[in-house]
């Protein structure tokens, strides 16, 4: 039977050569450096493994532009979360990681200024969420608070504190319709599809950890923990925490939460129940980890009981072996979960899961594992239709994040890669 060495030793050797992985962008977390973001982890167990770490780090730098952000997995953010996560083993980069830093802050307080200055009430994911939008660039802006030199401890923390200030503002309420409803509502002009729109025609409020207010309200706790708070910061998350406890579904199996909340569902407080995926980036998973981190820096045991029944309740699906709707996102997440409240249960299913992850492994496939890309039918993220198989080498959809969330499972492992899923 193979061993998590000997699987990830197989991911690590297919994905070593740079030149093997051009076919993805260099510039995000689907491609090189998200890659680098893998050997970093692998090396903080075997050192040699640094080598490759640089090498796809070095490819990711080369191809650095001026461009505006996208978000923490694409462009010039994604390539700081590889050069931290290289950084953090041996002080590496000490030119390149203040450079980048410089270029974040710039960036954050220009898309916090053209958010403030927008129009009417209602927010979009790419300006918010974890993907694309502030909250998971805010979470570069925390390592870069509690872990750089001076020059970027002082550059970063004001930026980090406008970045807070803006999601307790996103946790406040907006008049919409003679209703008031909460801040981060995205209205039918800012879905990111047409089939949102015509599927959301009043707008919608998102669940999903990944795109959703979970991803703030995990970034707010963050930073709550490392004594980082601006004013409102404990009233925003008792207001996030609040809503997400409120929208909980209590089935038979126990509590679990549907993906996306229709603004007459909101208005009314009852919505039908939809169907709901089990995964890292919408579902119960992510939600459940969000509220359990808010639980813990606000001494709310009863949020506690409800994270962490819905995290038992939570029934694997079919999605693959990735990180973003596959296994390794769910065996991440209850690791992280279980190292968090010392629950056995969970770490057993996490190591559970980690076998039938490597039950996936295709000595075929060119990075071993292969993405189960579903197609999307706007209402629950996961339709019923066909599942394609795509080569990825990266974090979130590929082969990377698989191998580093399989390391995970090793003796004495303290994930650092995963704070680009805000799970740590």
């Amino acid at each position: 039977m193979l061993t998590v060495e000997d699987v990830v030793g197989q991911v690590a050797a297919r994905l070593a050569d740079p030149a093997g992985v051009r076919r993805g962008d260099p510039l995000s977390t689907g491609g090189s450096a998200g890659v680098a973001l893998f050997y970093a982890e692998l090396a903080r167990h075997e050192a040699s493994w640094l080598r490759a770490a640089h090498a796809h780090l070095a490819l990711a730098a080369g191809s650095l532009t001026r461009a505006p952000s996208a978000g923490l997995h694409h462009g010039p953010a994604a390539v700081l979360a590889a050069t931290q996560s290289c950084g953090a083993l041996g002080g590496h980069y000490p030119g390149l990681r203040p450079r980048l830093v410089r270029w974040l802050v710039d960036d954050q307080h220009r898309r916090i200024e053209a958010e403030n200055a927008g129009q009417g009430p209602g927010t979009s994911w790419t300006a918010y969420d974890l993907i694309s939008g502030l909250t998971g660039t805010g979470r570069l802006l925390l390592t870069a608070v509690t872990e750089g030199g001076r020059e970027e401890r002082e550059t970063a923390l004001p930026a980090l504190r406008a970045t807070l200030d803006y999601l307790v503002g996103l946790a406040g309420t907006v008049r919409v319709d003679g209703h008031d409803v909460p801040g981060w509502w995205v209205p039918p002009e800012r879905q990111p599809t047409e089939f949102d729109r015509r599927t959301f025609p009043r707008g919608d409020f998102n669940l999903g950890l990944a795109h959703g207010i979970p991803g703030p309200l995990a970034l707010l706790a963050l930073c709550a923990e490392h004594d980082i708070r601006v004013e409102g910061h404990d009233t925003a998350m008792h207001r996030i925490g609040s809503w997400i406890t409120g929208w909980a579904v209590h089935g038979q199996d126990g509590p679990y939460w549907q993906l996306r909340i229709p603004f007459d569902d909101e208005v009314a407080g009852t919505a039908p129940r939809q169907d709901t995926i089990a995964a890292w980036c919408y579902g119960t998973p992510g939600i459940a980890f969000s509220l359990l981190r808010a639980s813990e820096v606000l001494t709310i045991p009863e949020w506690r009981r409800l994270a962490l029944d819905a995290l038992h309740a939570v029934r694997p699906g079919s999605y693959g072996p990735t990180v973003c709707h596959g296994g390794s996102g769910l065996l991440q997440v209850f690791v992280r979960a279980g190292q968090a409240t010392a629950d056995q249960r969970l770490l057993d299913r996490a190591a559970e899961l980690g076998r039938q992850v490597m039950d996936a492994a295709d000595p075929e496939a060119p990075f071993v594992f292969r993405h189960l890309q579903p197609e999307s039918d706007g209402t629950g993220w996961i339709s019923d239709g066909r599942l394609e198989e795509v080569d990825t080498a990266g974090i979130i959809e590929g082969a990377a994040g698989v191998a580093a969330s399989l390391l995970s499972l090793l003796p004495g492992g303290d994930p650092y890669w995963d704070r680009v899923l805000m799970l740590s």
